[in-house]
């Protein structure tokens, strides 16, 4: 499932003056595109490094994984050879080179920008890019690639992780792994990591960026996220729910949501334990309202 505190890439360029070790990680881009010309850094984290540049004429985006890191690029590249094999409902940039074992990716460069920086987007959010957003998630919902079985996300020992802190009630507990007995197997291909870092915006396209998280869950991840996320976006929520009941059965939207929505505010709470920030701590309290609502959501919805 994806992370509740990922490192969106958030293209916001500086000139390309890499330190010591991230020379080091070019060298590697190098070693796979030996034509590439580094014109900036588009993005830098403990986890990667990307940046952008021209490879043969054509402008490109190229990342490249820290070493404790490359797992997630190899999932990433799966991917793109799954995008290959089968062409995805939704736009995504198209891959010029990579390397799984130097945990290198290159793409081209769309135009465009990404929705919004931050993992929780200040309002406003324009209207358009909240439709473009959810039609993209509309679209990529139904898609059933083929996908190795390691792909399918295993929600018992998530949801065990849960019980086992004893942060719920027994009527909260009982509640949860009843909803989670009546959501089935996971069997949506989802994004993964769908913050608005994520999403870019060229015209009136929206394109899905960074597949590093992509994985087959239950119905609605995506869209559980997106309204954890969302939550200060007036309106914002009341549209995402309409798209979890645009399916009459139950199994295939509200309940599927809930149990993720359960999981993703769950981590999202506790990792805002370590913030002490005034933004932060007033988020905290926004995001334990949530939990209550959803809360009792859980319990009235599971019988």
């Amino acid at each position: 499932m994806a992370g509740a505190v990922s490192t969106p890439l958030t293209q916001i360029e500086t000139t390309f003056e890499p330190t010591v070790d991230e020379l080091e990680l070019v060298g590697l881009v190098h070693e796979v595109c030996p034509g590439l010309e580094p014109t900036a850094v588009v993005h830098r984290s403990r986890t990667s490094l990307v940046v952008a540049g021209v490879l043969g004429g054509t402008e490109v985006i190229a990342k490249v994984r820290t070493p404790d890191w490359r797992r997630q690029c190899l999932r990433e590249i799966e991917a793109y050879d799954l995008f290959d094999r089968e062409r995805p409902p939704v736009r995504v940039p198209r891959r010029l080179a990579a390397d799984a074992g130097r945990a290198v990716l290159v793409t081209e460069r769309l135009p465009g920008t990404v929705l919004a920086p931050e993992r929780f987007p200040a309002p406003p959010l324009a209207e358009r890019d909240l439709a473009g957003v959810l039609k993209a998630v509309r679209r990529l919902r139904p898609w059933r690639p083929e996908v190795p079985a390691s792909w399918r996300v295993d929600y018992r020992p998530l949801v065990n992780g849960v019980l086992e802190r004893r942060d719920l009630d027994e009527r909260h507990e009982a509640a949860l792994v009843r909803m989670l007995e009546l959501a089935g197997e996971p069997r949506e291909f989802g994004h993964g990591d769908l913050v608005l870092a994520n999403v870019m915006r060229t015209g009136r396209k929206y394109t899905l960026i960074d597949w590093a998280s992509a994985a087959v869950f239950l119905p609605c991840l995506d869209l559980a996220q997106l309204w954890l996320l969302l939550g200060d976006v007036p309106g914002a929520r009341e549209r995402i729910e309409a798209e979890v009941e645009r399916l009459d059965d139950a199994r295939e939207g509200l309940v599927p949501f809930l149990v993720n929505l359960t999981l993703l505010l769950y981590r999202e709470r506790r990792a805002h334990t370590r913030f002490t920030d005034e933004v932060s701590v007033a988020r905290a309290a926004r995001l334990d309202a949530a939990w209550e609502a959803v809360r009792e959501r859980v319990m009235r919805h599971a019988g």
